[in-house]
């Protein structure tokens, strides 16, 4: 079987999106790096954004995330600066140095937005290019930005193979019968192969899960306004209060505060905070949300939650290999959908399910339920639906999870099944729906005034 790290869906980033603001700021210091290796001295750097980036680039910071890559921006230590400032500055710079040698580089007039394209390799097409003072080319490189912040070109190579095939979940639950072990288990051995020592793995499922606990804790303590025409208010505090002093609740406490967990993080990623994809940073709220109030209400030891973000993360290398986490290519069903059924099957593992047949129904019966859903941000933000349907999933992660494990009986539909059925929906669903600005709630709501202002704004605004 050709089952990939699980590190290459579960990663630290910076939001608002893996696959628009990530995976193009990944392209860029990539495409820098080529630049320094040739050994140009001087020239100018260009970058055209076609398809989906074209559509949602300026919401969701794409330009930004291009210009802080070719500037060397340092993503792990550099994230108290925001992608917006670093755009200013290289904008009043009008220029980059690269290995110490100054690159004319002018955002507003070297990064193109051309919607137009068509016949793309994939709908997160970008390319830069160094050309001379004449306007001669000199280098060029296109990159793909897969989802989850997975990118292929230049020294990236072809990328992890998402939408390739290699493994099936039914596969993994024959080897983990075969071997008597687990699901972690499992993906222990599968990072050995690969060559990550147990040390590694634990030293990297810890920076993973403190940066989901830090962008809870972050989201329910920052007020103010997110980014963006919306002049959307940040929420999670305000609900969390309520939370806490409120004596009467319709929905269960940990249901409420699985929302309320799933909106601190969406907000900081909306925002473009730090947090952990899952698959993807538009749906990093679920999973974090859907295990912290299983270890918070059972006291699960972070050793334990650790396992579950390896099943977590094998469940979203299942859904990345075989069909898509991309909302560009598939709709939201391949982000929110895919990080429901992640933390379905974490949860499920949390409270004993069996690898035979709990888990994979977990996974199944969140992923089903999330099959045709559209990507249809408002403006291109990653806010509205984005934000609540992070809370949706989340909770019907957990609702997931407890029908499974109170199940014994044979499931009908397998999970591998509703994996298939997603890529074709998403093969089939039209473009305008697939994180384009373009169809849905997005066009509906953009054709009128936003908030108090009145100022109407397009998809790329």
């Amino acid at each position: 079987m050709d089952v990939p790290s699980v590190f290459s869906i579960l990663k630290v980033g910076i939001g608002p999106s893996s696959s628009h603001t990530l995976g193009p700021f990944l392209a860029a210091r990539d495409f820098r790096g080529l630049i320094a290796a040739r050994g140009f001295a001087e020239g100018q750097l260009r970058a055209v954004l076609l398809g989906s980036l074209a559509a949602t680039g300026r919401g969701h910071l794409t330009d930004a995330a291009v210009a802080a890559g070719l500037a060397g921006y340092d993503l792990e230590h550099g994230t108290a600066k925001s992608l917006p400032a670093v755009l200013a500055e290289v904008q009043a710079a009008g220029a980059v140095h690269v290995a110490g040698l100054r690159f004319a580089f002018r955002p507003d007039e070297h990064i193109v937005f051309d919607p137009s394209a068509r016949d793309l390799p994939h709908p997160n097409t970008l390319r830069f290019q160094l050309t001379d003072g004449n306007g001669r080319a000199l280098y060029g490189e296109e990159y793909r930005s897969l989802g989850g912040g997975a990118v292929a070109g230049g020294t990236l190579g072809p990328g992890p193979g998402w939408g390739q095939g290699g493994f099936t979940m039914t596969e993994v639950v024959a080897a983990c019968r075969a071997r008597g072990i687990d699901l972690a288990g499992f993906v222990r051995e599968n990072e050995a192969r690969l060559g990550l020592g147990g040390d590694e793995v634990d030293r990297r499922l810890d920076l993973l899960w403190a940066a989901m606990e830090d962008a809870i804790a972050r989201g329910l303590c920052t007020r103010g306004v997110l980014p963006g025409p919306l002049v959307l208010a940040r929420r999670a505090p305000g609900m969390y209060e309520e939370l806490r002093h409120r004596a009467r609740q319709v929905l269960s406490w940990e249901t409420a505060q699985a929302s309320v967990y799933a909106i601190a993080v969406a907000e900081e990623n909306a925002a473009g905070g730090r947090v952990v994809t899952a698959p993807t940073c538009g749906s990093a709220g679920v999973v974090p949300a859907a295990l912290k109030v299983l270890q918070e209400k059972f006291d699960f030891p972070d050793a334990r939650v650790h396992d579950a973000l390896l099943v977590a993360g094998l469940v979203g290398l299942a859904v990345a290999k075989n069909a898509s986490i991309s909302g560009a290519e598939v709709g939201c069903q391949g982000e929110v959908g895919t990080a429901s059924a992640m933390a379905a099957a974490g949860a499920c593992y949390l409270l004993g399910g069996d690898v035979e047949d709990q888990v994979d129904r977990a996974a199944e019966t969140a992923l089903e339920h999330y099959l045709g859903l559209t990507c249809d941000p408002v403006y291109g933000l990653v806010q509205i639906p984005c934000i609540e349907r992070n809370a949706a999933a989340a909770v019907a992660a957990l609702n997931a999870a407890s029908l499974a494990v109170l199940t014994r009986a044979e499931d009908k539909i397998k999970f591998d099944a509703v994996v298939a059925a997603m890529r074709e929906i998403g093969r089939d669903m039209d473009r305008k729906y697939k994180e384009t600005a373009l169809g849905g709630l997005a066009s509906l709501v953009g054709r009128g005034p936003v908030g108090e202002s009145g100022a109407s704004h397009g998809p790329s605004a």
